[in-house]
């Protein structure tokens, strides 16, 4: 009996081992069924196709591809060439040729040879003065158009500007910018013939406004465009541009000291409008005339004014004189237009005709007072001929008033 019992009680030990075995494995099954079904449905990152729309559109940016971050310097390129493949076809060759004799014979030989742009679709080109100023036929080269003889309209040395024109129609042409709106550190292309190397173009920087640089051989002055795009002798003539295609300055020299580099100068265009306006009406620049002597005027010293324009001489019964100025007086506006150098006082004028009438402030003795002027037309016997270098490869030094001459590019 109690073997039986003992029998009994092991077979049922085993079964009960074999319920609590089956009882925990079971549970070992649930229990991971349970931890996967949590870590897909959480855990697990989902694709973008996964993703409902809210979650998608919160997902951070990548960093941009390197390639992308290149694309403003490449944008910068591509309008640089485009502006010049526009303007290319404009900027012209010119040469001044002289008839000449040798061993008894006529011959042609070429005075001058620079650079020169096309200003309007009828065939009027702008160059430098110095450019044409010794020749006798003046032959312009279109590219991919040819040899063409030119007309001189007009020239006008003071400001080193000369128009021609060519009997051609339709041909591009680059527009006249306001040179007013120019500003330092702004991107500009000067494209031109420098060295006989035909349509070269340099990119650089608007390094100055109204640079006041006097005219060779003469007591009067102009304000220049200063650049560091590179320039040489053949650039004369060509246009500086800027990153809208239009001419802000016409290139006419540099400083040629030893050791300078980087310095060019133009001719502003809003200067170029005005001179070959009257070019092409006139045939010459009608300028106004005050009849006095000046020179600039700096004081560190008296409170009013610190700058201006220095009366040095008043020409009797000229239109200064009538307007009751006198020698010693300082001119600081014309037109309520600030003035605090010759060069400003120049370029103020150029833009009046003999005849009109001007408001001036100056100061005399410290005290400010006003005067209305009338121009009259400028005196055939007024010798405004600048005289320029013989040797434009000679490297000119600086005069003792601090302006720099110039070097004019042949």
């Amino acid at each position: 009996m109690d073997r039986q019992h003992n029998d009994h009680k092991k077979r049922g030990g085993i079964w009960a081992f074999i319920g609590y075995a089956s009882f925990g494995i079971l549970g070992i099954f649930l229990g991971a069924a349970l931890f996967y079904f949590l870590f897909s449905a959480y855990l697990i990152p989902v694709t973008d196709e996964q993703a409902p729309e809210e979650v998608r559109e919160e997902v951070p940016e990548a960093d941009p591809d390197p390639e992308e971050e290149a694309l403003p310097d490449v944008e910068r390129d591509r309008d640089t060439v485009e502006i010049v493949d526009s303007v290319m076809p404009a900027v012209v060759g010119v040469s001044s040729l002289q008839n000449t004799e040798a061993f008894g014979e006529q011959q042609v030989q070429q005075a001058e040879s620079a650079s020169g742009v096309i200003v309007s679709s009828d065939g009027y080109i702008v160059t430098n003065q110095h450019v044409i100023r010794n020749g006798e036929e003046i032959m312009v080269i279109i590219p991919d158009k040819g040899h063409y003889e030119a007309e001189l309209i007009g020239s006008d040395a003071m400001t080193d500007l000369a128009l021609l024109r060519i009997e051609e129609t339709g041909l591009t042409y680059v527009p006249l910018a306001d040179s007013g709106k120019n500003r330092v550190g702004e991107t500009v292309l000067a494209i031109g013939n420098p060295l006989g190397l035909q349509q070269t173009v340099t990119l650089g920087i608007i390094s100055a406004v109204d640079r006041q640089v006097r005219i060779p051989g003469t007591d009067y002055a102009h304000t220049f465009v200063q650049t560091d795009a590179v320039v040489n002798p053949g650039n004369s003539g060509g246009p500086l541009l800027n990153m809208q295609g239009e001419i802000v300055g016409i290139n006419t020299a540099k400083i040629a000291l030893t050791g300078v580099e980087g310095i060019g100068l133009s001719i502003p265009s809003s200067t170029v409008d005005r001179v070959i306006r009257d070019l092409q009406e006139y045939g010459e620049v009608k300028r106004p005339h005050m009849g006095v002597l000046i020179d600039d005027y700096l004081s560190y010293d008296d409170p009013e004014p610190d700058k201006g324009v220095y009366l040095v001489e008043i020409v009797p019964d000229s239109p200064a004189d009538q307007a009751g100025l006198t020698d010693g007086d300082i001119i600081v506006e014309v037109d309520n237009q600030g003035i605090d150098y010759i060069a400003q006082l120049f370029d103020k004028l150029l833009f009046y005709y003999p005849d009109d009438t001007v408001t001036i402030k100056y100061y005399r003795d410290g005290v400010e007072k006003q005067a209305t002027l009338t121009f009259e037309e400028r005196p055939d016997d007024l010798d405004l001929e600048p005289s320029f270098p013989e040797d434009p490869e000679d490297d000119l030094e600086e005069e003792e008033e601090g302006f720099f001459e110039e070097e004019f590019f042949d």
